[in-house]
């Protein structure tokens, strides 16, 4: 079975990585230290998770970080007001569901560009976080939280058990069901997909709502271990769980990823800030090295693109919009299918327009009608 190198390289350095880690200090591999690193890739691969369907789609979501913080404010502001832990659940989910929506409504609907648009919700979520808070740290959650914090299940901790949760319900959206596929192909080319007839808006809204939701989940984990809602919390986890998608092979332009690569772009950033600590490293040297991380991530990125690109050259497949379809806007009508309910791209059959010799299709191609001899 032949492997994809790009497919292996962070699996490969990985296993380096730990391997000289091993050899070097002497308390990576203790149980303790194991613990430690699951325990900080939780949150982390909860919101790149979210992250990578969205990205898969062709959309970015910068908001994620601020969302986190957003969420688990929500939560513990519940709690604390009502003394349910459950209602604190269900108003995180509900928050992240409505943040999602308003996301997707904002890049799908109104076609608004996705970094800028989420460059915004990032500022607002934040704003929203502090609100909610008063600005202070949220404390005096009920204590069942606290031990759900601390607390594990056959020995590994909660958050644990939620990252693992995460990862298969996010490899079941991307892999098995139908937004899935319609997300690989929206990723891949959104015109072809609206000429398959799918409905690119509705797919993203979906994307960033899924997304919502694991932030949400992800707000909750965070607010459990610290025990506190905290409304500064989630800086910059946006481009860590970025970065740590893009390491594990999702494209920048959408349509290429997988959400176990990207479990493996986690693990790798947070072996990396944990070997840094064991080492005593300077946190002014250790921003550094993770910088350099998010500059190789974007350099894989680009050396997968011009791979891709020598492969199609290599094997003679053409590229570009003339594969696609041969005259895009014919079944389109000048308007867009995503907003008329129930309606698609028409079919031009050979009767009807392509027919051999006729007018139109020689018009297309940019030639004159045959003329039948007399």
């Amino acid at each position: 079975m032949r492997v994809r190198v790009e497919h292996a390289f962070v699996p490969v350095t990985l296993l380096v990585l730990i391997v000289a880690l091993s050899i070097t200090t002497d308390t990576f591999l203790t149980t303790r230290n194991i613990t430690n690193v699951l325990t900080q890739m939780a949150i982390l691969g909860i919101v790149a998770f979210g992250v990578t369907i969205v990205m898969v789609g062709g959309a970015f979501d910068l908001s994620i970080g601020s969302q986190t913080a957003l969420h688990g404010v929500v939560s513990a502001v519940v709690m604390v007001e009502t003394g349910s832990i459950w209602l604190g659940v269900g108003a995180a989910l509900l928050s992240g569901l409505t943040f999602g929506l308003v996301n997707g409504l904002i890049v799908g609907g109104l076609a608004i560009n996705p970094f800028i648009a989420t460059l915004g919700t990032l500022v607002l979520a934040r704003g929203l976080a502090l609100t909610v808070s008063d600005g202070k740290v949220v404390s005096g959650l009920p204590a069942g939280l606290a031990e759900f914090g601390r607390g594990d299940l056959f020995g590994l901790p909660w958050t644990v058990v939620l990252l693992i949760g995460c990862f298969l319900v996010a490899s079941y959206i991307l892999h098995v069901t139908p937004l899935g596929l319609r997300l690989f192909a929206v990723g891949g080319s959104a015109k072809a997909a609206r000429l398959a007839g799918i409905k690119v808006s509705r797919v993203q809204m979906a994307a960033f709502m899924v997304s919502g939701l694991f932030a949400a989940v992800a707000g909750l984990a965070l607010t459990a271990r610290v025990r506190s809602g905290q409304p500064l919390s989630g800086e910059l986890l946006e481009l860590y769980a970025i970065a740590a998608a893009v390491l594990g092979g999702t494209s920048l332009y959408g349509g290429r990823g997988a959400v176990w690569r990207t479990a493996v772009g986690v693990a790798l950033i947070t072996v990396i800030q944990n070997g840094l600590n064991l080492l005593n490293v300077a946190s002014e040297l250790q921003m550094i090295v993770i910088g350099t991380v998010f500059i190789v991530a974007a350099l894989s990125e680009t050396l997968q693109d011009r791979g891709l690109r020598f492969t199609r050259r290599k094997v003679g497949v053409v590229t570009g919009p003339s594969e696609l379809v041969l005259a895009p806007d014919r079944g389109l009508r000048d308007s867009d299918p995503d907003d008329r309910p129930g309606t698609g791209p028409e079919r031009v059959t050979p009767a009807d327009d392509c027919a051999p010799g006729s007018g139109a299709a020689a018009h297309e191609l940019g030639q004159e009608p045959v003329q039948p001899r007399k």
